[in-house]
């Protein structure tokens, strides 16, 4: 590879290659979606490990409060400006944890609604097991990042405890969003039809205060962005999307 060309790789520019060199395929062809998963998009609270020196792995240096941050990049952007992204595919979840006090960690995310009817609500409304497990309600959205149009990426918002409110509008913005068909006529619109502005924004109850997801609609989502978007849609949907749900410690950004 000839200097420009490792210069080019480096600072984030497109390298082009000629036939030859693709010609025997890119040496991924045997991934699965079980070798990979989908990255999350985050909001930073003031617990968020992201704001600890002395957290290695997971410490931001230019993380603030209420930052949006991408959880495979570290990426983030400023919560008031928010990020462009095109919803694809929502998913409701009822995630099993084990709680924090006796270890953490994943245990499953295929319970029905139903599981609710089997919890008690303790002190902090948390939906507990008679096993002593948590059960959260989550609202998942398969979104394009689209900061850059030219290179949209892949991430999953995940909702829970008080974002669920958030959910609740986003949904009902999207549920009546319409469209106008080929022969004129004004039809629901597939969710990947607008972009959105995701933002965040201080929220309180009587139990504290917490930086909050918004959205707003921003336009309509240009013909080839489009189209990758069905394309996500179609795969989310499918269940051709691994999503590798995070530990406990760091599947709820809301800070009680």
């Amino acid at each position: 590879m000839a200097a420009k060309d490792v210069a080019e790789a480096t600072t984030g520019e497109v390298l082009v290659l000629d036939d030859d060199l693709l010609s025997e395929g890119t040496g991924l062809e045997d991934l699965g979606t079980d070798d990979y998963a989908l990255p999350f998009i985050r909001v930073i609270q003031s617990n968020s490990p992201q704001l600890k020196s002395t957290e290695a792995t997971k410490y931001i240096p230019e993380a603030k409060e209420g930052m949006l941050f991408n959880t495979l990049t570290n990426q983030v952007h400023a919560g008031e400006q928010g990020v462009a992204v095109i919803p694809c595919a929502y998913t409701k979840k009822y995630i099993e944890w084990v709680p924090l006090g006796s270890g953490g960690g994943f245990v499953r995310d295929d319970h029905p609604a139903s599981i609710l009817g089997e919890c008690k609500k303790n002190d902090s409304r948390q939906f507990i097991l008679p096993n002593g497990n948590e059960i959260q309600e989550t609202a998942q959205y398969f979104l394009l990042l689209v900061e850059d149009e030219a290179r949209p990426e892949q991430v999953l918002l995940s909702c829970t405890s008080t974002q669920l409110t958030f959910a609740r509008r986003w949904n009902t913005m999207l549920r009546t969003a319409t469209v106008d068909n080929a022969a004129g006529e004004s039809v629901l619109a597939p969710m990947f039809a607008y972009v959105y502005r995701l933002s965040t924004g201080m929220l309180s109850n009587n139990m504290g205060s917490w930086h909050g997801l918004s959205v707003n609609l921003e336009k309509h989502t240009p013909l080839p962005l489009a189209r990758v978007a069905r394309d996500f849609m179609v795969a989310a949907r499918a269940g051709d999307v691994n999503v590798k749900q995070e530990a406990a410690a760091d599947g709820d950004d809301i800070p009680f």
